[in-house]
């Protein structure tokens, strides 16, 4: 089963080089592979229940917890209480404007979500593998009530309505240990033990990652450790932030972005248009001379 957790690692570069290495994972570490890189709710349960059944005890009662976590999150989400509604948020492809519409019920938005592309069908709207939904489940307001945030969860759904993921803002997160849940070893629907990945990328390379749209961006990696180490993701200044395309090189770089090694992907220079292409070995001159 190794194997095909390691598969669920979108990035091909990371895969090469856990196979180049030969590196080994520990069970906790395949296990939090499952949880954060299942590509949908159903298959991330899947696995989770068949890893659950070869695991080590404590490893195998952490992914029986992390289950029943998943399958409460999205039973509360469904249940449609009165005073409650679902904001649908539709994006037919990444770069599309976000169209919203409140609806009754969870099943009424996935309804909606159909209407939507028979309404705009002549217009060429259609769905495809990069279509996204996030149903957003929200309290209704009453001259009554105290005050507090409306969101109570979120569903993100991809094409043909696949869940992908369930977020419950009210499912209880309190916890009296002063310990850091990727540090403690309790059996908690929180815990996120240390996820560590042989690094792939060597200073300033070209990193190729995706927003949470699936935009598509260019950045270059920045190695504030060693490279040929172990990492968790990747310090990446983005190639179209407004330090590297005005020439502000010595800037602090608020604008840059921790990109998880599975989710970066190595692009070459030749993958740049002109003018980011120039900016990029500008930057990497300048940078190289500091040292």
């Amino acid at each position: 089963m190794v194997n095909e957790i390691i598969e669920l690692l979108p990035s091909t570069e990371l895969k090469a080089k856990i196979k180049e290495t030969n590196h080994q994972f520990k069970e906790s570490e395949l296990l939090q592979i499952i949880y954060r890189y299942a590509p949908s709710f159903d298959t991330r349960i899947d696995l989770l229940e068949r890893f659950s059944g070869i695991a080590n005890s404590d490893v195998a009662s952490l992914a029986k917890v992390y289950i029943e976590y998943e399958r409460e999150n999205f039973s509360r989400f469904i249940e449609a209480p009165e005073g409650f509604v679902y904001e649908l948020c539709i994006k037919d492809k990444p770069e599309a404007y976000e169209e919203k519409y409140l609806c009754a019920s969870y099943q009424a938005a996935l309804v909606c979500i159909d209407r939507f592309y028979e309404e705009y069908a002549d217009v060429d709207t259609k769905e495809t593998e990069k279509s996204r939904y996030i149903i957003i489940k929200r309290k209704v307001f009453s001259e009554n009530d105290t005050f507090e945030e409306d969101a109570y969860a979120k569903c993100v759904l991809g094409a043909n309505k696949t869940v992908l993921e369930v977020s419950d803002y009210r499912n209880p997160a309190d916890c009296d240990s002063e310990i850091m849940c990727s540090e403690c070893k309790e059996i908690c629907p929180r815990r996120c033990d240390d996820l560590p990945f042989p690094c792939f990328a060597h200073n300033y390379a070209v990193i190729k990652y995706k927003d949470y749209d699936g935009l598509e961006h260019f950045g270059v990696n920045i190695c504030l450790g060693k490279c040929d180490g172990m990492a968790q993701e990747l310090y990446v200044i983005p190639l179209d932030s407004s330090e590297i395309r005005e020439h502000r090189f010595d800037a602090d770089f608020f604008d840059h972005e921790h990109i998880e090694l599975p989710l970066a992907t190595l692009a070459s220079p030749d993958d740049l248009d002109e003018v980011m292409r120039k900016n990029y070995f500008d930057f990497v001159e300048h940078w190289s001379s500091r040292t």
